[in-house]
């Protein structure tokens, strides 16, 4: 639209987009141009609720991510690209269960589960259902989710007023006179007596009498083996309204069906959250979820001819009345007493509810959310009430995270926004990350695993265990034999089942993830940190002191009076998951000062290891490689072989290389199609290579650290004679403080990829005091 656009031709511009919109989406059809619509496109015209669902899942599409299990489907309905809001991160194994679950229904034709997620507080539970809601209200938008309902229309009488009457001579249209069969779809206002909508939502397939239905949907499917027929589909009825007035017309034309389909306007159907339109959330209340009442002495009624006006007629309201035609939510289900929803015992097993003067037809997804702790309560404490429920539901672990690189994106999207104007500094969202993970990690039983792993396993401490889960890293000092078997067993490890842990007589679980710190509270501590008076930004640091507050919340956090076992669920203390995460920010303050002095060449490590791999491949089947310098064939390495052994395992025995081998090999059968990941499967290796390399660059390291610190302390541009620097030395500590800094070198800046001033010096003092 041109700039210089009156508000006139602006008004026109908004105007004409929106017809051309209304007719793009078909949004008003007569009965006989959606028929049209079924006999072309079946498979979109003819499906339940869970079809439905079905669809939207696919119609967004999947892609393959990896999780410490392996490789495993992430549905892009959830990364919500449609409206840019909020994503849900992580959780693809339950969303696979939910796509699964629904699958599932599609087979059978039916839906008679609820779909109840479950999981500890704060672990994306209603996040998941939420993303689900919005990506089909988009998805209701697009032409492949096109829905369709109807309503009734009744034209002016031209000759008398009152009653409406049935014959063409007596309706008039602004426009003209009616043809012979003409449809009332497209009346204009001024012509239209009356016009029953229907709150029930029923789709015009059910205004075809269920024994033609069958046989018409049967013969336009025939040639598609994998769409069911579902049995609301085949058997649906409309609601007690519309078959009253079905009827009341039917007898009216003396069973002329075509001349009913004449009253049929059938209008697109966008699902909606803020309209209750086919998405519904429920939240916990003592309240009954539909009811139904008398309309018949309505005015809206008055002017219906005899055959209709005469009979009683019933409409419906309330939350299954809503959801119809699409999902429904039970947040927090089990918050509920049992009596305001033990009838979804019979709604989910037969698709209907008995109301107070009607019998309510269902065509809707049941979902819910419930608390681990509620759900184990309700087992424990009404078990027989359980048993009954536990048939008519599909439980969907949700649990907590327990991929640090994963809940490190929540934190880093979700946070962001609501502490605009404060920065952040480097770290702080993986450290928060990496200390919440493990507070949910359990130490495995090696009784579960081979003998000659158990040892290994003994010894796992809750860093290890999560730097296994994200990295696929395993603990220094290991055997090549110990480190491949440790990685083969990751997937059994990440789904093994504990012993329910109890703290008093409370139970918390008995998966990994079901207790622990949750995403939402460690949120609420960085918003703790930062509405601290005078903070202008988070460093890690300033987190600790956070942490150690919210750990001494022991009343309302209970799993922290779990026993501490072998480091894991310590809090506190040495060895605790609070020193690790402390150390781990150390570790990576230390390599992000050194890289900024160009002291960590990764590539150099890695062209050293690649050119190994290659002369180890040779030795071991005795085989010549072709050097490319000389262009002959040549024997391998044997002394750059081993002078590389001594720096990775002074104690290499004779099978190391052998060994070697093995691990890449093991590797690649859990990460099938993919180049060898070096730095992760051989992260112990790595890790001594450059140990090795920077003890030869320590003293370098300090005297750099003191460089920063004086000029940022006060901006001196002289070298003080307290630290002695060599040109090349001082040019280092001057690019690196450049490089820490960035382009933001003010207290200002807000990024988390860079240092403040202020954030730098805090972080440089302590390392230099702890390592230096």
């Amino acid at each position: 639209m041109p700039v210089s656009s009156s508000p006139k031709e602006r008004i026109a511009a908004i105007a004409g987009s929106v017809a051309d919109e209304f007719e793009a989406t078909r949004q008003i059809l007569s009965f006989d141009e959606w028929f049209e619509l079924l006999c072309a496109n079946p498979r979109t015209h003819a499906r339940n609720a869970a079809q439905y669902l079905r669809d939207a899942f696919d119609f967004f599409g999947r892609r393959e991510v990896r999780n410490p299990s392996g490789k495993i489907s992430r549905f892009r309905l959830f990364d919500c690209e449609f409206d840019g809001g909020h994503r849900l991160v992580g959780q693809e194994a339950a969303q696979c269960g939910l796509y699964d679950a629904i699958e599932g229904f599609v087979r059978i034709g039916r839906v008679n589960k609820m779909l109840l997620l479950h999981g500890p507080n704060g672990s994306a539970k209603t996040t998941m259902l939420e993303a689900l809601h919005r990506a089909l209200e988009a998805y209701s938008r697009s032409e492949e989710g096109a829905l369709y309902r109807f309503s009734w229309v009744f034209p002016t009488k031209v000759a008398a007023r009152g009653s409406i009457g049935f014959g063409l001579a007596d309706y008039t249209d602004p426009a003209g006179a009616f043809s012979e069969g003409s449809s009332y779809a497209r009346l204009r206002t001024a012509a239209i007596e009356a016009k029953l909508g229907d709150e029930v939502k029923d789709p015009p397939l059910f205004l075809i009498p269920k024994t033609q239905r069958a046989r018409l949907l049967e013969d336009l499917c025939a040639d598609d083996e994998t769409f069911v027929l579902s049995d609301v589909v085949k058997g649906g009825e409309l609601s007690q309204r519309n078959r009253r007035i079905f009827d009341g017309l039917l007898a009216s034309y003396g069973g002329e069906l075509a001349k009913v389909y004449q009253h049929i306007q059938v209008e697109r159907l966008f699902l909606s959250r803020t309209y209750r339109s086919g998405l519904v959330t429920v939240e916990p209340k003592q309240a009954v979820d539909a009811r139904s009442f008398a309309v018949t002495g309505d005015r809206a009624f008055a002017s219906l001819p005899a055959s209709i006006g005469g009979q009683v007629l019933f409409a419906c309201q309330g939350d299954l009345v809503d959801a119809n035609r699409g999902v429904i939510n039970y947040s927090d289900l089990l918050k509920r007493p049992y009596e305001h929803y033990k009838y979804l015992l019979t709604a989910t097993e037969s698709g209907k509810v008995a109301l107070d003067h009607v019998m309510l037809g269902l065509d809707v997804v049941f979902t819910g959310s419930a608390n681990d702790l509620n759900l184990l309560e309700f087992r424990t404490l009404r078990p027989g009430e359980y048993q009954s429920l536990r048939g008519r539901l599909e439980l969907i672990p949700v649990p907590y995270l327990l991929d640090y690189r994963v809940e490190r994106r929540v934190y880093q999207e979700q946070v962001g926004d609501l502490l605009r104007g404060i920065h952040i500094a480097p770290h702080v969202t993986a450290i928060l990350a990496l200390w919440g993970v493990m507070t949910r990690l359990r130490p495995p039983n090696p009784e579960n695993y081979p003998e000659k792993l158990a040892a290994v396993l003994r010894g796992l401490t809750p860093l290890e265990k999560a730097d296994l889960y994200s990295y696929g890293r395993v603990p220094t000092g290991l055997t090549s034999e110990e480190a491949r078997e440790l990685l083969a067993a990751v997937p059994h490890m990440y789904e093994e089942r504990f012993p329910m842990a109890v703290v008093g007589d409370q139970p918390l679980g008995d998966y990994e993830g079901s207790f622990g710190a949750s995403v939402r509270d460690l949120k609420r501590l960085l918003l703790a940190v930062a509405s601290e008076p005078g903070i202008r930004s988070i460093t890690v640091p300033r987190l600790f002191r956070e942490l150690r507050r919210y750990c001494g919340d022991t009343m309302q956090h209970r799993w922290m009076g779990l026993a501490p076992q072998a480091g894991f669920h310590s809090l506190d203390g040495e060895g605790s998951v609070t020193e690790s995460a402390w150390e781990r920010w150390l570790d990576l303050s230390d390599r992000e000062v050194r890289e900024a002095m160009g002291l960590v060449d990764e590539v150099r490590y890695l062209d050293l290891f690649r050119r190994y791999v290659v002369h180890v491949s040779h030795f071991i089947k005795r085989e010549r490689l072709f050097d490319p310098v000389t262009g002959v064939l040549t024997d391998p390495d044997v002394k750059f072989m081993k002078s590389l052994e001594e720096t990775m395992d002074p104690n290499a025995g004779p099978s190391f290389r052998a060994d070697v081998l093995s691990r890449i090999g093991a590797w690649a059968l859990s990460h099938p199609e993919e180049e060898p990941d070096y730095p992760a499967i051989f992260s112990d290796y790595f890790g001594r290579l450059r140990e090795d390399y920077y003890r030869q660059q320590k003293s370098t390291v300090a005297k750099g650290i003191a460089r920063m610190l004086e000029l940022l302390g006060d901006g001196d541009e002289r070298p003080r004679e307290s630290v002695s620097l060599s040109v090349s030395e001082e040019e280092k500590s001057r690019k690196a403080l450049a490089a820490l800094l960035g382009d933001d070198d003010n207290e200002g800046s807000t990024r988390g990829d860079r240092h403040t001033r202020s954030s730098l010096r805090e972080a440089l003092v302590l390392l230099s005091k702890e390592r230096y």
